[in-house]
């Protein structure tokens, strides 16, 4: 008895739609790939993205202080400011910002390092290509609050309204040398005795709304396309692991987000699993797509009574 329905059989439009989908979660997981690379590339304070990348984020790095502030070192330091006072590791205002991520991060503290400069406060890019400008980082992150017109933080305001931020509210607070302790004190980033300090972990906030926005998405479209895949054949041999593997992958890589906090070597169980959801998704998409366009006629399901004894 063959298959109630076979990719194949789709009418041209249906065989568009469905391509079109599949095209759009390939590439999408490529920009993702991208998205993860330029978000923790820095995060051990060298370019390019490594397992201390990752163990920064997700574990917590220690590192000689001189090599951590690689990247802050990069550009002129002015005396600390009150603003990047608060959103250093450790400020009030830290976990409004991880919001934004990382970009958002890496684009307000690099200004306020740089002194707050009037000409670079609309201007994109400062540390990484594609990073936004400090007033967008502002105007997204902190707008809300420290607005003139009835913010949470009126006393405090970055704007006249929630709209848009204002450079002369915001350089009250950004001008170096307004930190409310000495500069040496408050740079958010002290060694150790031994000159050694740790970078990371991301916060727990951070953490918990990158897992719930991940677990919401990724798992609908991996199902969706899982089963197209089923559609192609029997889940018999190869089919049958190929299909299940994405979907356990991403148990496997979500959970070990959260157990590296405490055991570092789930980060290699986190980097497996994405490589193992990254190859298998790819073998379905290509499977599916080929089984769209192909005339050729899929097996037929075995469904028929066995013999009894």
């Amino acid at each position: 008895m063959r298959p109630p329905f076979q990719l194949g059989s789709l009418p041209l439009a249906g065989k568009i739609i469905l391509t079109a989908f599949l095209a759009l979660i390939g590439f999408g997981y490529l920009a993702a790939l991208g998205n993860l690379y330029q978000r923790h590339q820095l995060a051990d304070g060298r370019s390019g993205l490594s397992f201390d990348d990752l163990r920064a984020v997700f574990h917590g790095l220690n590192v000689a202080a001189s090599v951590a502030d690689d990247v802050a070192a990069a550009r002129p330091r002015a005396p600390q400011s009150r603003m990047l006072e608060q959103i250093e590791p450790g400020g009030d205002m830290r976990k409004h910002l991880l919001k934004g991520g990382d970009a958002s991060v890496r684009a307000l503290t690099a200004w306020l390092e740089a002194g707050a400069i009037d000409d670079e406060f609309d201007r994109e890019s400062l540390m990484n290509e594609g990073d936004p400008a400090p007033r967008a980082v502002i105007e997204r992150q902190c707008l809300n609050c420290h607005n003139a017109d009835g913010g949470e933080n009126e006393d405090a305001p970055f704007g006249p309204d929630a709209f848009e931020a204002s450079y002369d509210l915001v350089r009250v607070y950004a001008a170096p040398g307004t930190a409310h302790t000495p500069d040496s004190a408050a740079s958010g980033r002290p060694a150790s005795a031994s000159g050694r300090r740790t970078i990371g972990p991301q916060a727990l906030a951070h953490l918990t709304l990158v897992t719930h926005i991940h677990m919401l998405s990724i798992p609908v479209f991996t199902l969706i396309v899982g089963g197209f895949f089923l559609l192609t054949g029997p889940a018999r041999g190869w089919r049958g692991v190929v299909a299940a593997v994405p979907m356990t992958a991403l148990v496997f890589d979500f959970a070990s987000w959260w157990l590296a906090r405490q055991i570092e070597p789930m980060i290699f169980v986190m980097v497996s699993a994405g490589a193992l959801y990254g190859v298998a998704m790819a073998v379905q998409l290509l499977t599916v797509t080929a089984a769209i366009w192909s005339r050729r006629v899929a097996p037929a399901f075995d469904d028929s009574p066995r013999p009894t004894a």
